[in-house]
Formats: structure tokens, C-alpha cells, sequence
């Protein structure tokens, strides 16, 4: 979604065409506005990773509309255990991975976290993983890596992420927001944008924003 698309969308969340004038404050603010929504664009992003990854929208592993298929080099990790590593881009802000397939494996697994027990199957000499039998565990490092049982040379990988900062020197900059939660990252820029106009519709806006990514905003 290009910079110039988001600023206009975001407009309309708040019926405020871009015609010089605004029904928000008496000045001639259209540059205005507009620099308001593009300064916020990476605040919006780093919301949306945070809030999403809670978010019952990606609850469903199954709704991959949301995610980027990427085949990347494995690494060595541990050569004895057979176990490799890959390292997810730096300048992502992951929110969720929901599949790993390493080449040769035969069958894609969900990851789970290294912190857990299942991680240790990874060196237990009688649960190691086999190509029939893979295992992934992911390491919550900067940026996040993932170890792989046994080693593949290369393992296409499942995930959702936004960009961690968007130079928004242009107004023809693509920002990679996953369509799935593109309407969120919309209407929470729109509060940003009310907020900063301390604009009483500033909540309402907020509640669509965590709506659309299926989080309640009750107490």
C-alpha cells in the first residue's frame, strides 16, 4: 500500500477529503494532515505487530491470506544433534509464524517456542527429529531465529510481519501491510491522526481498530 493510498484512506475514515480546507480545525491543512498521518505510519506498525499477535484473526493458522512464503538458507546450528538455524529478516517485525518446510522433509511443522519442553526433543538422543518427524522451535532473539531438526539446506518458511520503519520521504514508498490487517493499521492511524487533533472520535476509531483484528476493547 503506497504511502499516498494510506494517507487517502485514512481521510475518509474521518470524511475528510483533501480540499485545503478541514472540518477539524479552521486552518488551510491539508499538509498538514497529511504529515500528521505520515509521521505516524511506524507508531501504526509497531501497534499493529504488537496487537496482532494476540489477535484472533491469526488464531486460524489456516487463514494464510495474511502471510509471506519466503525460501531461505539454513545454517549450521549444532552439527552433532544434525540441527540448523535460520535467521528471519531484520527490518520485519514478526507477528506470527505458522509453518516451516525444510526441503527434503517430509511434512511442514508449526514451530514451537524454545522456552517450552517440546524444544527439548531437539537433544534427546531417542526424540530427535527425522525428515518423517521434523521439529522447528523458534528463538526470540533480534532479530528472531529459528532452529531446524533435521538440518535442511534450505526451509521455506510461513509468516506474518510489517515493516519495522517505512522512510516516508516519498509518497510513492510501498508499505507491506498484510491485506487481512490492513484495515486495522487504517483505522488506528485515523486515531493517531484525531488524537493529535484532540478529536472526540478519536475512540471511536480505536474500537474499529481493535475490531477488525478481533480484540474486544471491554473491560
Amino acid at each position: 500500500m503506497k504511502i499516498e493510498d494510506i494517507i487517502k484512506q485514512v481521510r475518509w475514515c474521518i470524511d475528510e477529503e483533501s480540499n485545503n480546507t478541514s472540518a477539524i480545525t479552521d486552518e488551510k491543512d491539508d499538509t498538514y494532515m497529511d504529515n500528521i498521518i505520515k509521521s505516524r505510519i511506524n507508531d501504526a506498525l509497531h501497534w499493529l505487530a504488537v496487537t496482532a499477535a494476540s489477535s484472533l484473526v491469526l488464531a486460524d493458522s489456516k487463514k494464510v491470506d495474511a502471510t509471506t512464503t519466503s525460501t531461505v538458507k539454513v545454517e549450521e546450528y549444532d552439527t552433532e544433534k544434525g540441527i540448523g538455524i535460520i535467521t528471519m529478516p531484520s527490518d520485519t517485525e514478526i507477528i506470527n509464524i505458522s509453518r516451516v518446510r525444510g526441503k527434503g522433509w517430509f511434512k511442514a511443522v508449526v514451530p514451537v517456542e524454545d522456552t517450552g519442553d517440546e524444544a527439548l526433543m531437539m537433544f534427546d538422543e531417542s526424540a530427535m527429529g527425522t525428515a518423517d518427524r521434523p521439529q522447528a522451535a523458534i528463538m526470540r532473539e533480534n532479530p528472531i531465529r529459528i532452529l531446524l531438526q533435521p538440518k535442511p539446506e534450505e526451509a521455506v518458511i510461513s509468516f506474518v510481519g510489517v515493516p519495522k520503519n517505512v522512510s516516508i520521504s516519498s509518497s510513492d514508498t510501498d508499505v507491506a501491510i498484510p491485506d487481512k490487517l490492513s484495515n486495522a493499521f487504517i483505522y488506528y492511524l485515523a486515531f493517531l491522526l484525531l488524537s493529535a487533533y484532540n478529536d472526540t472520535k478519536a475512540t471511536q476509531m480505536y474500537t474499529i481498530a481493535m475490531q477488525q483484528l478481533g480484540v474486544s476493547t471491554k473491560q
